[in-house]
């Protein structure tokens, strides 16, 4: 029985089967991203803190110098130090490591643990916006010592924390994984 032309051309092709599935691919791809939760601030920062925190540590063992590391006293951001002639120096010659002011006023850091060195009650009464030395530092030899901030803002917390290795993470204490 012979073939029609109606019958042969009767379907879908191939190309547009395949060009359906990426028309649909591409709609669910876009559909996913604007619907992902947006991230909290804390989180946000946090990723970023994490981020510039492990450069601080590549740049001590590459430069074979201390850098130093605290929150601002208010906690409303941080700042990183060099230690040059007998002295803790705020930083201001890598912009990695310019002073940094949370852009969200809820946003509050504090150590929590592993503070080397503590802030005198005298340095209470200066500006608030310099501070006499680092919380914490970064060793040339790649020997640090563990610590833990906290950065708590109003819908979420993270735990910003170093180990007994050196590795830096930031965890949702809530939830006990990292994130």
């Amino acid at each position: 029985m012979p073939l029609s032309s109606r019958s042969s051309q009767a379907g879908v092709s191939l190309i547009e089967t395949l060009a359906a599935l990426a028309i649909i691919a591409l709609v669910t791809g876009v559909a996913v991203v604007m619907l992902q939760p947006e991230d909290s601030p804390a989180q946000v920062e946090g990723e970023a803190l994490v981020r510039v925190l492990n450069e601080a540590r590549q740049e001590a063992l590459v430069s074979g110098q201390h850098v130093g590391f605290g929150a601002r006293f208010d906690g409303r951001g941080y700042q990183f130090y060099r230690f040059e002639e007998g002295a803790w120096r705020v930083r201001t010659d890598h912009p990695a490591f310019d002073a940094h002011r949370f852009e969200d006023r809820d946003l509050f850091l504090s150590v929590q643990s592993g503070a080397i060195a503590q802030r005198s009650e005298t340095s209470l009464e200066d500006s608030g916006e310099t501070l006499n030395g680092p919380e914490v530092w970064f060793d040339p030899t790649g020997f640090d010592q563990p610590f833990a901030y906290e950065l708590r803002g109003p819908e979420a917390v993270r735990q910003i924390a170093r180990n007994g290795a050196g590795r830096l993470t930031l965890v949702d204490p809530q939830a006990e994984t990292p994130s």
